[in-house]
Parts: structure tokens; C-alpha cells; sequence
């Protein structure tokens, strides 16, 4: 259900509910029109009875609405002769009824009836209608209540169809813009929408998110710009001083080694810094580029190994691209054993590159700090083997920009394992 989207979701639990109503709502409809035509039928009975109540002799009951449903009776009260009889029921339904009882012998679970007498005592009136009677006539009505079911149904589907279309097309149209932004290097926003529902707050809130963004990408950019800027020309004059101090007797120069070595170091940090600000600005413009032939000429001199499965032809610039597979590749080089393969294939159905090593590997927990600026998994390991925590943020930044995806795992060979997707 995880890839199943909103709209889908709400049309499947539609169907499971309507579906399980298919069994229980025709009967409910069909016992509630049961009900409904035998309160009917009785009060009918009460209007019957009022009527030949105040005058037996004269009304009409032809005229009477449903008469076909009823029986009636009219005794005589001093006699207990039987003065008129109106019954559509079988034949001589009279002769079940014992008026001094007041009861049917044979029929009487299955007829509804009351005795009363007219207002002038002199008749006893029996009137009633059979159980049977509501039954029968909403049994011809149960196709008619699937139906209507079935009908109803389709239309609660087209509506939540049409509703959800409404509802969901802003984030349909946020979604599509989304995938283009980039909130790093540009201030962009969604379209407001003219609501104050769920949909409007969330796009206001995502709005405002990605202007923060883009002002913490601006202040981070400018800091390290400044930074380094200013940084390099103290380190530059220190060099001079260093240099000019070595041509003195008197100075120790394995202390004058070791304070170069340290600028040199900081200078190295401050020209990636520089880098991972400016590896997504591109030097020239983007093209068709055939990856494969850019690896080749990578990796040429080196012991690296490449399995060229499939040709993959990217959208890019090759220096921005040749930015990626050098520290990719570098990374890989420095935490190897002895091997290091890189392979162009096809992964989840997208062209991708892998490179593997045969190192140590990097532990689960931390496949997403990798490519976080500055991170380093084992701090007196990547001392020894060099290293600034800058190069995979770089790749990071370069993959982000393009819309690529990168996923780091366990290599076959023992050690770590990054696949670029395009």
C-alpha cells in the first residue's frame, strides 16, 4: 500500500465499505419499508374504524385507500348476525372468526385486526389486514433496492472521484514545480492557494520553509566565500615569512617543515570549502555527455578497475561531472584494500553508475552523515589516510542539482558501495 497514492487509497477503502453495505444495506432498506408500509396499513386501520365508527351504513369503503389490504366486519350487536362483509382475503374468512372470542381460529398469528363498536352501540365492527400484507409488498421491491444500491454507490464513487480530483489538484501542480526547484541557488515558491483548508495552510508553510532555505543557503554560501577569501591572504604571507625564515642559519628547520605543512593543510581546507560552494555553479554550459568515455579518461593511469556494461549519455557540464567522479573515485582509492571497480549498469530500471571498494565500509547508521560537510566516520583513520570530510558533500550538492539520485550500501566486495542514478 506504501506506493499506492491518495486518491487510490480513498477509492479502495470506498469500494471495501460499499461493498461490505451490498450485503446489509438492501435488507436494512427492506425492512425499514416493511415497517414504514405496516404503520401505513395500521393507520389506515384507525382511520377505517373512526369512519364506520360515526356511520356504518352509508361510506363507501370501495372509496377508501388500500381497501384491498383490509377486511372488515359489521355484526349486529343484539343478534351477533353478520350485517356486511368486505374481504379480498380467501374465500369465507368469516367463518374463522368467532366474534365472542373475538379471535380467528386458524389465522390468527398471521391477521392485524382490532374490534370497536359504532358511536351508536348497535354494531360491533371488526376490521383489520393481513402481516403477510407488508411483506409481500416489499418483496417485489428488493431488486429495486439493489439497484438503487448499485446506483447510489456509482454515484458516491464519481463523487469522491471529482472531489479528490478538486482537492488534490493543487498538490498535483506543487508537486510537478517542486521537482524543479532549487531552493539552494534560487528563491522560488509554490502558487498560493485561495483557501484556508488543510491544502492552503500546508502550501504557506512549505513557502515560508523554502524561503528559510534559501536564506540559510545564501548566509552559509556568503561565510564560507568571506571566510576563505580572507583566510587566504594571511596563509599566503605566512608562506612568504616561512620561506624567508629558511634562508636564515639560525632557524630550526624542521619546526619551519611542520608550520608549512600546516598551512598548506589549512589552504587545502579553504580550496575545498571553495569548491563544495561552487560545485554547483556551472563553468560552462550543460550538453549531452557521454559518461562512459568521461570515466575512461578518469581513471587512465590508475589500477581502477571498469566494467562498461551500458552506454549512459547524460545532461550535464563535464567539468561539473569530472568534479563528481574525481571524488568519488578518490574516496574509493583511499579507503581500499587493494581493488576499487566502477561499473556502468542498469539499476531500478535507471542508468546508473556504482563504484565499489574492498575496504573496511562504512558502518548502516551512518549512510546519510557521510554527506554531511566536514563528517568523518573514523576521525584518527581518515587523519592518516588524508582527508577533509568535503568531498562526498560536493558529490551531494552536484547529484542535488542535477535531480540525480545517490544511495550509499555494502559492496560484494567488502566494503563500500555508491550508486549515482540519472
Amino acid at each position: 500500500m506504501k506506493r499506492v497514492g491518495i486518491r487510490s487509497k480513498i477509492i479502495l477503502l470506498t469500494l471495501l465499505i460499499l461493498g461490505g453495505g451490498f450485503f446489509v444495506a438492501p435488507e436494512i432498506l427492506k425492512e425499514v419499508a416493511e415497517v414504514r408500509y405496516r404503520t401505513t396499513l395500521e393507520d389506515g386501520r384507525a382511520n377505517l374504524a373512526e369512519r364506520l365508527e360515526k356511520d356504518y351504513k352509508k361510506l363507501n369503503l370501495r372509496n377508501t385507500p388500500r381497501f384491498g389490504d383490509y377486511f372488515v366486519f359489521v355484526y349486529d350487536k343484539q343478534s351477533g348476525k353478520l350485517i356486511r362483509e368486505y374481504s379480498f382475503f380467501p374465500p369465507r374468512l368469516i367463518d374463522d372468526y368467532n366474534l365472542a372470542k373475538n379471535q380467528f381460529a386458524i389465522n390468527e398469528n398471521n391477521l392485524n385486526f382490532i374490534k370497536t363498536e359504532s358511536v351508536d352501540k348497535k354494531v360491533s365492527i371488526v376490521i383489520g389486514f393481513s402481516e403477510s400484507t407488508s411483506r409481500n409488498a416489499v418483496e417485489g421491491l428488493e431488486r429495486f433496492f439493489v439497484l438503487s444500491y448499485l446506483l447510489a454507490s456509482v454515484f458516491v464513487v464519481l463523487g469522491i472521484l471529482i472531489s479528490t480530483e478538486i482537492a488534490l489538484r493543487p498538490i498535483s501542480r506543487s508537486i510537478k514545480k517542486i521537482s524543479k526547484f532549487e531552493p539552494l541557488n534560487k528563491m522560488e515558491k509554490l502558487d498560493d492557494v485561495k483557501s484556508n483548508d488543510e491544502i492552503g495552510k500546508l502550501i504557506s508553510t512549505f513557502n515560508s520553509l523554502l524561503e528559510k532555505v534559501h536564506i540559510s543557503s545564501i548566509s552559509q554560501k556568503q561565510f564560507i566565500s568571506n571566510a576563505s577569501h580572507e583566510l587566504k591572504t594571511p596563509l599566503t604571507s605566512l608562506k612568504l615569512q616561512i620561506e624567508k625564515l629558511k634562508k636564515q642559519n639560525n632557524t630550526d628547520e624542521e619546526t619551519l617543515i611542520g608550520i608549512e605543512e600546516d598551512v598548506i593543510e589549512i589552504q587545502s581546507i579553504i580550496e575545498a570549502l571553495l569548491i563544495l560552494e561552487t560545485s554547483t555553479k556551472s563553468g560552462g554550459t550543460d550538453g549531452k555527455i557521454l559518461l562512459n568515455d568521461l570515466i575512461k579518461k578518469t581513471i587512465k593511469g590508475t589500477d581502477v578497475d571498469f566494467k562498461n556494461n551500458v552506454e549512459i549519455m547524460v545532461d550535464s557540464n563535464q567539468e561539473i561531472l569530472k568534479l563528481m567522479l574525481n571524488n568519488l573515485i578518490g574516496n574509493a582509492e583511499k579507503f581500499k584494500s587493494n581493488k576499487v571497480i566502477i561499473s556502468a549498469d542498469i539499476v531500478d530500471e535507471a542508468p546508473s553508475i556504482i563504484i565499489e571498494d574492498d575496504g573496511v565500509g562504512i558502518h548502516p547508521e551512518n549512510y546519510d552523515l557521510i554527506f554531511t560537510p566536514f563528517w568523518q566516520e573514523d576521525e584518527s583513520r581518515t587523519r592518516n589516510i588524508g582527508g577533509k570530510g568535503l568531498g562526498l558533500s560536493i558529490v551531494k550538492n552536484i547529484v542535488s542539482k542535477y535531480g540525480w539520485k545517490i544511495t550509499v550500501g555494502k559492496s560484494d566486495l567488502g566494503g563500500a558501495k555508491f550508486i549515482v542514478s540519472f
